[in-house]
This record gives structure tokens, C-alpha cells and sequence, in this order.
């Protein structure tokens, strides 16, 4: 064994020799603190004016998007008392003129509630001048310009609203 060791170890020392050596002690470059949160301190009012002007512009974008319209039925309105739920699309649409309105969007509601399609109902909604020949009136709202939106409910299973609910389908 102590042959194996000192045989080892003049081969160490040979290899110790031949690499060139430097007495000064290595230097490890010193980090830089300020410049690692300077920049995140100087852009947080940034941020929070940001967060703070989104939340302000989305509130006034749904302000403007969300506007009621009293029921065109409703007490004081034009057509109070008039029962247009009661009434088929085209009776509704007569009423409608007879009482000075001839622009009027009928919202039409079709489909089948109780089917789902990609986990929504199966329903639809589209937009026409014409009044459909059937379906349950739900009366709407006179909007700023005059016009009326009225709402047709063609679905499966529909009954109706207000005084005539749960008469057949007209």
C-alpha cells in the first residue's frame, strides 16, 4: 500500500507543478442591489394609474352600454292597459299603428330551451320588421328615437306573460 500512495503521490505533485498558479485568491464580482428593484419601485405609480384608468373606462363603457327603457305598457307610458300580451303578433303590430308607432323591431325567440347545445339552450334569437304570424307578445320599450322593440316568444314550452299567462299559443 505505501508504495501505491507514494507513487500517487509524486504524481500529484508532478501534475501540481506544471499548471501555472496564481497566489492571489479568486474575486467574486459584487451584485448591484439598487438596479434590481429601482426600475420595479419606479414603475408601480405607473401601474396603478394604468389599473386605475382601465377600471374608470370600463365603467363608463358599460354606463353607456347598459340603458333602461321603461315598458312601453307600464303605467304612463303610451300603450298602458292595453294588453298587448293577450293580442297574436299582427294584433300586437295593428295596436301598435293605431297608436301612432310604425317603426318597430320584433325580437323573435325560437328553439328549445330544454336542449343543450355546447352546454348553452338551443334557442335563438333574430330581428325583423314584419310581425311573425304566431307567438307569445311580450310587450318592449319605446326607445330614444321613437322606434319599438317587441319580443315574440316562439320557443318550445312557452306560455305567455301577465294576464294571459297559460292560455294556448296564439
Amino acid at each position: 500500500m505505501d508504495h501505491v500512495d507514494l507513487d500517487l503521490s509524486s504524481r500529484l505533485l508532478a501534475l501540481e507543478a506544471g499548471v501555472p498558479a496564481n497566489t492571489t485568491p479568486p474575486v467574486l464580482p459584487s451584485r448591484r442591489r439598487r438596479g434590481r428593484f429601482a426600475v420595479p419601485i419606479a414603475m408601480a405609480p405607473v401601474l396603478l394609474l394604468a389599473v386605475v384608468a382601465t377600471a374608470a373606462a370600463g365603467a363608463v363603457v358599460v354606463a353607456n352600454l347598459a340603458k333602461g327603457y321603461p315598458g312601453i305598457q307600464n303605467p304612463g307610458q303610451p300603450m298602458a292597459g292595453t294588453h298587448m300580451e293577450c293580442m297574436t303578433p299582427p294584433e300586437a303590430a295593428a295596436a301598435l299603428a293605431t297608436h301612432g308607432f310604425t317603426t318597430v323591431v320584433w325580437q323573435i325567440e325560437v328553439g328549445d330551451p330544454s336542449r343543450k347545445v355546447n352546454g348553452q339552450d338551443a334557442t335563438t334569437t333574430k330581428q325583423t320588421t314584419v310581425p311573425p304570424e304566431h307567438g307569445y307578445v311580450i310587450p318592449g320599450s319605446v326607445l330614444d328615437d321613437g322606434s319599438v322593440i317587441m319580443v315574440v316568444d316562439q320557443r318550445v314550452g312557452a306560455t305567455g306573460v301577465g294576464d294571459c299567462y297559460g292560455h294556448p299559443m296564439p
